[in-house]
C-alpha cells in the first residue's frame, strides 16, 4: 500500500503542480478547490447497483461484522481528526497539543486544505454512507451525514502522514501503517466503503503535491519540524 500510495504522489504531482502557482487562498486552507478541481481528477464511485458496488457494499459489512469489540472501539475513537489523535501512538506522549502550538497550527490548515479541496468534490459525487443506505451496516462511529465519496478522514490523514514523513522520516513506516489503521477504520465504523478510501490516498496525494509548491506551506512545515523535533528530543534535519 506505500509503494502504491508514492506511485500515486509522484503521478498527480505533474498534474498538480501547475496550480501552486496561484496565489494563497486568504481563508486557512492552504489548498481550495479552486486550485485543484477533485472532480475532474478522480472516477466516479462504483454505479448503485453495480456489482461493483454490490462487491462494495459486502466488504463494508463484512469488514464491521468481523470486527473485534476493541477494534469497534477504536473506529469510534478514530472519527476524531485531530493529528494527535491519528498520530499519537507512534509519535509518543510528547506529540500533543500542549507541547507544540506551531505544529497544532501547521496541521489545522492541513486540515483546513482536505475539507475545502474535498467537500465540493463529495457534492460533486453524491455518494450515500454505507449505514445510511444499507440498514445492515451500522454507524458505529459518530454519524457524517455528508457524502461520503471520497473519505475526508483518509484524505487528511494522507496529507498528514505525508507532512509528518518529512518532519520526523525517522517514523515513516509506523506513519504509514498507523494512516491504513485509521483510514480502515472509516470502513469498520460504517462511514465507507472501501471503494471511498481507495480514491481518497489519491486526493490526499494530489492536494499534498499541490502544497509541496507554495512558499507559505513550506515555511510553515519548516517551523513546525524544528518546533517538534525539538520537543522530541530529535536533531535537526539537514538542509536540502
Amino acid at each position: 500500500m506505500i509503494s502504491a500510495r508514492k506511485l500515486a504522489l509522484t503521478t498527480v504531482f505533474a498534474l498538480s503542480f501547475a496550480n501552486a502557482a496561484f496565489a494563497a487562498d486568504h481563508s486557512q486552507a492552504y489548498v481550495t478547490d479552486k486550485m485543484l478541481d477533485l472532480s475532474v481528477l478522480i472516477p466516479p464511485p462504483p454505479a448503485t447497483g453495480s456489482a461493483e458496488d454490490q462487491a462494495d457494499v459486502k466488504a463494508a459489512f463484512d469488514a464491521q461484522s468481523h470486527a473485534s469489540e476493541a477494534r469497534k472501539a477504536q473506529a469510534a475513537a478514530d472519527a476524531n481528526e485531530a493529528v494527535y489523535n491519528m498520530f499519537g501512538i507512534v509519535m509518543g506522549d510528547k506529540f500533543t497539543q500542549a507541547n507544540l502550538p506551531k505544529t497544532t497550527a501547521f496541521f489545522e490548515r492541513v486540515g483546513e486544505s482536505e475539507g475545502a479541496t474535498l467537500d465540493p468534490a463529495k457534492d460533486v459525487f453524491k455518494r450515500v454512507r454505507p449505514f445510511l443506505a444499507h440498514p445492515e451496516i451500522k454507524a458505529i462511529a459518530k454519524p457524517s451525514k455528508s457524502f461520503c465519496y471520497p473519505s475526508g478522514h483518509t484524505t487528511h490523514v494522507t496529507l498528514a502522514a505525508i507532512a509528518l514523513t518529512q518532519m520526523v522520516p525517522e517514523k515513516k513506516l509506523e506513519i504509514w501503517a498507523r494512516a491504513e489503521d485509521y483510514a480502515q477504520s472509516r470502513v469498520i465504523g460504517g462511514m465507507h466503503y472501501p471503494s471511498d478510501i481507495a480514491v481518497s490516498w489519491r486526493t490526499g496525494a494530489a492536494i499534498g503535491a499541490v502544497m509541496q509548491g507554495l512558499p507559505e506551506y513550506k515555511a510553515d512545515l519548516a517551523a513546525a519540524t524544528a518546533e517538534l523535533r525539538g520537543v522530541l528530543g530529535l536533531p535537526a534535519l539537514a538542509a536540502k
